[in-house]
């Protein structure tokens, strides 16, 4: 059966969600958080009970976790996306691969995951 608390906050700005989903579930897994409207207090659920330090630990988050930004909007776009657009971008890379290969001083190759963390590196740094 899942267990609820409810959570206030003295914040003024919104928490970026995916940032506060996964800093609440490092509290535990199977935390989920409701809607927020209006302002109004956080809802979080989980299955089991909820301990003393599991409310110390997760109203620390909702009181600490960064607030919503462009940046990290765009950050979890990045983290979250289709396999379309991994692929399409892998096939990107290994083109750039093939012109590095051939350079008259030939570069290394690089990884489409080392493209995809600059990326949202740079989304980060905007």
């Amino acid at each position: 059966m899942a267990a609820y608390q409810t959570f206030t906050s003295t914040r003024f700005t919104e928490p970026d969600l995916p940032t506060l989903v996964a800093q609440l579930r490092a509290v535990d897994t199977t935390i989920g958080i409701g809607p927020r409207l209006g302002g109004g207090p956080f809802v979080v659920k989980k299955t089991t009970a909820w301990t003393t330090q599991q409310i110390t630990a997760a109203q620390t988050v909702i009181d600490t976790a960064p607030a919503t930004s462009d940046q990290l909007t765009a950050q979890a776009l990045i983290d979250a996306m289709p396999i379309y657009d991994r692929a399409r971008d892998a096939v990107i890379v290994d083109q750039f691969n093939v012109i590095r290969a051939r350079l008259p001083t030939p570069l290394p190759d690089i990884t489409a995951q080392q493209v995809i963390t600059a990326i949202r590196n740079k989304a980060g740094q905007l």
